[in-house]
């Protein structure tokens, strides 16, 4: 009797964990987004948008079309804090402004995204199933944090030439400390798992940029060594005008990027005035420019910033500036 109920219990908690524990884990490749390489390929950066439901929409959409044409993007990504206080109909109609330019194009999500009538879910299915020019994956219940954790990438003879990370640096953390919440672990697996599978595949490292919303901590540091002259601190372009606001927690991506060797630059929004890149050990990272006048701005300092990827994988820095008294 006392083996019958023993293995009672057993298949009981075996069967309750089954259904408490829903995850699944896709294989390296799902996660992957491909679309041709073009020489000198150029990412158009815009972020902060921060639509609402109370703007003048149609001013916002002519105001992004001058830095569009300006960059004359392969491929268009939004760094988060794409909506505050928004509803789906606004949501749906910036996703069709941003299609109608017939470039691809993709987000990943900021701390204000779920500051909206819908959810971070609601977005991340939408998104997934949007098709046409827009290139988004989120992989529901798998073993990844985050809604946005994909790759893009470029493909040349047959090959990977380069790849573009999306990642979700999520939005506040509520346990150890309240603030912005950081990139978790097994994102930090999950890019590992990306990186070593890609040069496997491709017989080498493959160059590499990512793109999330909250800068990483080494952000600070960066900054302030290239200020003191430190050889490992190389300062760019642009400026630090206001406090560089990262999680209070580093979970230990950046030196997961410098171990690996694949990503070479990785770019921000978050931070509405500071628009500088510093290479830090090998990495440049920068600042995105926010990209509407919704929020706090400078009136001088709004509109895109462009990544040209050279054929031979160096990488050059195009900053487009408008005002809104050209669209009124």
């Amino acid at each position: 009797m006392k083996s019958k109920l023993t293995s009672l219990f057993f298949a009981t908690f075996l069967l309750l964990a089954s259904c408490g524990n829903n995850r699944i884990v896709p294989e390296t490749k799902d996660y992957f987004i491909e679309i041709p390489y073009q020489n000198n390929f150029r990412i158009l950066q815009l972020t902060d948008l921060h639509i609402s439901d109370k703007d003048d929409q149609d001013l916002h959409y002519r105001f992004i079309d001058l830095t569009i044409m300006d960059a004359n993007p392969h491929l268009i990504v939004v760094t988060g804090d794409i909506f505050t206080f928004a509803s789906k109909s606004t949501a749906k109609r910036l996703f069709n402004y941003l299609d109608s330019h017939g470039v691809p194009w993709t987000v990943t999500f900021g701390n204000h995204d779920e500051q909206c009538n819908f959810s971070i879910n609601w977005l991340a299915q939408y998104l997934s199933n949007y098709g046409s020019n827009c290139l988004f994956k989120d992989i529901a219940n798998d073993n990844v944090y985050g809604n946005c954790n994909f790759v893009i990438n470029l493909k040349k003879d047959n090959a990977v030439h380069e790849q573009i990370i999306i990642m979700d640096s999520n939005r506040y953390n509520f346990g150890s400390y309240f603030g912005y919440d950081y990139i978790k672990q097994d994102q930090i697996e999950w890019y590992e798992k990306i990186v070593n599978y890609t040069t496997e595949q491709n017989g080498s490292v493959v160059p590499s940029i990512i793109y999330c919303h909250i800068p990483i901590p080494e952000m600070n540091e960066a900054w302030e060594k290239s200020q003191k002259g430190d050889p490992d601190a190389v300062h760019e372009f642009g400026e630090k005008r206001e406090k560089i606001c990262p999680p209070d927690y580093n979970s230990g991506l950046f030196d997961m990027m410098v171990s690996l060797g694949s990503t070479r630059a990785m770019f921000f929004g978050h931070d509405h005035l500071n628009n500088f890149c510093v290479t830090y050990k090998g990495i440049s990272l920068g600042y995105g420019i926010t990209s509407t006048n919704r929020f706090y701005h400078d009136e001088n300092l709004i509109g895109g910033q462009v990544v040209v990827i050279h054929d031979d994988h160096s990488l050059t820095y195009e900053q487009y500036y408008h005002s809104y008294d050209e669209v009124r």
